[in-house]
């Protein structure tokens, strides 16, 4: 079953594309793993919580300041 799944990856690692898709998915898998972090953290400790929360809002209110990237 391993050499199956090598061969299926080496057929997308082989052409520029698949690899592009591979590390896409790869950054996807990470966010994901963030997000449910920062998720179990706001449930479980409301300091953590809180620090986020603030830290992000903000990031978002310094966003909103310098124009957003609006041109």
């Amino acid at each position: 079953m391993l050499t199956k799944f090598k061969i299926f990856i080496g057929q997308y690692v082989k052409n520029e594309r698949g690899a592009q898709a591979i590390e896409w998915i790869a950054l996807g898998i990470v966010v994901i793993a963030v997000l449910g972090a920062i998720a179990t953290a706001m449930t479980d400790d409301k300091i953590i919580a809180s620090a986020v929360k603030e830290t992000l809002s903000n990031l978002i209110k310094s966003l909103g300041a310098t124009g957003g990237g609006e041109g």
